[in-house]
């Protein structure tokens, strides 16, 4: 492998990304159309997951940082639609099967389990997230790229509160 890797090659590339653990379905999309769909399905799940949090959870920090996603996803999901659809790139207001099904099954648990299966899904797609937009913060198209840029540190800030709400649940 270290031969294909000194060459550059793109399967060596894509294998030493699968022998590392990186798997290539978060392989950040730079298409318009494909970011503009992978955003706004990150954006919709926060919101989701969030409100499900809200009803759910009685521990405040959790709650907290469910009201915060909620409240940051809708405003950076308004954004991404107002100039998705300014480019007339279609965006959808319903959740894809995949998140839909992470959704889900956050669904019947309660108390402690629910927290923590919340924060390891938010530490997971805050994960992502920050993957997807750090991708795109170079996009060909340059108001993509600023929403991208824009969006990245408030991701990033996320992230950060998202490993603090897992590893303070774990305490």
């Amino acid at each position: 492998m270290y031969l294909l890797i000194q060459h550059g090659s793109f399967a060596a590339i894509t294998l030493a990304a699968m022998f590392s653990g990186a798997a290539l379905a978060a392989m950040p999309p730079t298409d318009a159309g494909a970011f503009v769909h992978s955003a706004a399905q990150a954006g919709l799940t926060e919101v989701a997951v969030g409100r499900q949090a809200l009803e759910v959870s009685k521990n405040e920090a959790v709650r907290a940082f469910a009201t915060r996603m909620v409240t940051d996803h809708e405003k950076a999901h308004a954004e991404l639609t107002q100039l998705a659809t300014s480019k007339r790139i279609p965006v959808t207001a319903t959740l894809d099967a995949p998140h839909a099904k992470m959704v889900e099954s956050l669904r019947g648990k309660t108390g402690k389990a629910f927290d923590s299966a919340y924060a390891r899904q938010m530490v997971r797609d805050h994960t992502e997230a920050v993957a997807l937009f750090q991708a795109n913060v170079s996009h060909p198209d340059g108001e993509l790229a600023a929403f991208a840029a824009r969006t990245l540190s408030v991701v990033q800030e996320h992230k950060r509160l998202a490993d603090n709400l897992a590893a303070n649940l774990k305490k």
